[in-house]
């Protein structure tokens, strides 16, 4: 990062990257899930509902915050690597970028976070 960018405010720019994202995963996950033969759908398109709609919520608060902090992202990049963003932050133009790795170890970790699961070695022990 720049000059003058505090760490609240790289984790905002972080979220804004992050959440959009979860929020294509759960919409493809459901399209999954909705072709398959489920015992209980019922009990799976509400979990995706519930993370869908925490996700809404905290991605209108991250834009809320932007605004006011002065944050303003001005270009989005989706590349072979990763995703890469540029925004102004009181002045200063910054850069953010975050390999595909990262991208979906934070989506995984966010996501047992909202279901408030304590997840260990990666999914395989509850």
């Amino acid at each position: 990062m720049g000059v003058g960018l505090k760490p609240d405010e790289s984790k905002l720019v972080k979220d804004y990257i992050l959440l959009p994202l979860l929020l294509d995963v759960l919409e493809k996950d459901r399209g999954i899930l909705s072709a398959a033969a489920l015992k209980m759908p019922v009990i799976t398109n509400t979990i995706i509902e519930r993370l869908q709609k925490a996700v809404l919520a905290d991605l209108s608060q991250v834009r809320r915050d932007m605004r006011q902090r002065g944050l303003k992202v001005y270009e989005e990049r989706k590349t072979r690597l990763g995703v890469e963003v540029e925004f102004l932050c009181r002045g200063y133009h910054h850069k953010l970028s975050m390999l595909w790795g990262l991208v979906e170890s934070e989506i995984e970790q966010r996501s047992y976070t909202y279901l408030a699961l304590d997840i260990v070695d990666k999914g395989r022990e509850f």
